[in-house]
């Protein structure tokens, strides 16, 4: 990613944050956010459908959409919703080189996961990203929360099984409607994966295309099942 002024002044203002606040409050912390903040944030408690992890106004366990059409992925777990100011949080994960809000969040995830009685899985893989921004970025945020998640969960995790096999436009920079064409083709999986519950993990999910794709590809490669855990949701509009 280009460097941006605005870019500059958030690395910049990273770098002269004193240790020890949270994050978006400037609270005494040891955590990366407070506990007040992160109970706000993602606490992960408001009744979601249990497939793709939308907050439900009326309670229920599934929304209209995936009883219509059900995704490939089984549930979704996800600690709250994408926007202000939490989102910040995102942004400096992935374009402020700071991996290690990508290893607190893991352990969020895997300590609400344990906490909502889903059965551990036998592999955790990370949504990979493409070669050049790979560069550019120097890490992979999922890699980061993944192999966090799967260490607190004690299961085994790679970033070697779900390949990024084309190069495509950010699904951030394109209308709702374009993004599931966007992912056709995207992934691959060489191997087999011997019948596995696998778990998919992402920093943000917004429509799911993305990991719809990637579940899509993981179960043709053998996975019995595919599940996902995502920090964020991003809310429908309006």
């Amino acid at each position: 990613m280009p460097t941006t002024p605005a870019s500059l002044l958030e690395r910049m203002g990273a770098a002269l944050r004193p240790a020890g606040l949270c994050e978006l409050c400037a609270l005494p912390s040891r955590q990366t956010l407070c506990k007040p903040c992160t109970g706000q944030y993602l606490g992960g408690i408001e009744p979601r459908c249990s497939h793709c992890g939308l907050a439900l106004a009326a309670g229920g366990f599934t929304c209209g959409a995936c009883l219509r059409s059900p995704p490939p992925y089984i549930r979704t777990l996800t600690l709250g919703d994408y926007g202000v100011p939490i989102d910040r949080l995102i942004q400096r994960l992935k374009f402020g080189n700071e991996p290690a809000i990508g290893h607190w969040l893991g352990q969020l995830l895997a300590a609400h996961w344990r906490a909502a009685g889903h059965p551990l899985p036998g592999l955790v893989l990370p949504i990979p990203l493409s070669p050049s921004r790979l560069q550019q970025r120097g890490y992979n945020q999922a890699w980061e929360m993944a192999r966090t998640f799967a260490r607190e969960l004690r299961v085994a995790a790679r970033s070697d099984v779900l390949m990024r096999v084309r190069e495509m436009p950010p699904q951030s920079s394109l209308p709702l409607a374009l993004r599931t064409k966007n992912v056709r083709g995207v992934f691959a999986a060489p191997g087999r994966l011997k019948a596995q519950h696998v778990v998919l993990i992402d920093d943000v999910m917004t429509t799911g295309s993305t990991l719809g794709e990637a579940a899509s590809v993981l179960q043709r490669a053998g996975a019995a099942e595919v599940s996902v855990a995502v920090a964020l949701r991003t809310p429908p509009p309006g």
